[in-house]
């Protein structure tokens, strides 16, 4: 800003030097060309140039603005901004959106006389043109349960699962089945591992698929689920099941106290599987 400031005042200083200079001797000049004559003084010529060049300054400036490429990028620009904001606003009031629907669904599941037809009228109603997020999901679900529908609770969370796939629904799914009868648990590790088929690779889904099978009380099939989940990605949770696990089964041959040694923390906070006796 000095620096700007100084040569401002340089050049105001120079011009002025300079008007003085030629108003004192405006000088004599004269161009021959042929039998073209042209002839002024330096001080016209002087005022002349600096004329010209802001004619031509304001001649690049105007064809800047009118040039037609520049126009297509603002509006291109222009279109992406609107399209960004919308898409912002609209983001927003889905989460707003969402957000009540969830008091809304704890103060239905909570109010007297209200049935599970009701609810799934409800959600029906509600969510028609809403993309419903883990929360939304796992609330109307757990509703269900509230009221004596763990079909439903079931189906629900496999038709989200179905629609997008959420790491957050899947745990949330094998919890579930603390709360189900066995044959509706059965049917869930079946569902689990038709999807395991399709994401093999899925450690979330291993550890999900695993607490399933302890569900049903099928040991040697978790323990196999807990060490794939375990060698695909080392999860401090996946160890302290299997350590739970091999605790129950007495394996001698799989000692679980390094096991236990890395996941103590953990093994305290697990939820409450079913385990060998």
């Amino acid at each position: 800003m000095i620096r700007l400031f100084a040569y401002s005042l340089v050049a105001v200083v120079l011009g002025l030097l300079v008007t003085l200079a030629l108003a004192r001797d405006p000088g004599y000049l004269l161009l021959s060309w042929g039998n073209v004559t042209f002839e002024t003084s330096l001080f016209a010529l002087f005022i002349a140039l600096i004329l010209l060049l802001l004619t031509l300054r304001v001649v690049y400036l105007l064809t800047g603005w009118l040039n037609p490429l520049r126009w297509l990028r603002s509006g291109r620009q222009w279109s992406a901004t609107r399209a960004a904001r919308r898409a912002l606003n609209a983001r927003n009031d889905q989460q707003e959106a969402q957000v009540e629907l969830i008091h809304r669904l704890a103060g239905l599941r909570d109010e007297p006389g209200t049935t599970p037809a009701a609810l799934r009228r409800f959600w029906k109603r509600h969510t028609r043109g809403l993309t419903p997020d883990d929360e939304l999901v796992s609330t109307c679900a757990f509703a269900y349960l509230h009221l004596g529908a763990p079909g439903e609770a079931v189906g629900l969370l496999e038709t989200a699962l179905n629609a997008r796939w959420s790491d957050v629904l899947v745990r949330r799914y094998s919890l579930l089945s603390l709360k189900l009868a066995d044959a509706l648990a059965v049917q869930q590790l079946q569902q689990a591992e038709r999807w395991l088929a399709q994401r093999p690779q899925d450690a979330v889904l291993l550890l999900a698929t695993a607490r399933l099978a302890l569900r049903a009380s099928l040991w040697g099939k978790a323990r196999d689920y807990l060490e794939r989940c375990v060698r695909l990605n080392g999860d401090s949770e996946a160890f302290a099941e299997l350590a739970r696990l091999l605790q129950g089964l007495r394996e001698e041959e799989r000692d679980p106290r390094l096991l236990q040694t890395a996941t103590r923390a953990v093994s305290a906070a697990l939820p409450p599987f079913p385990q060998p006796q």
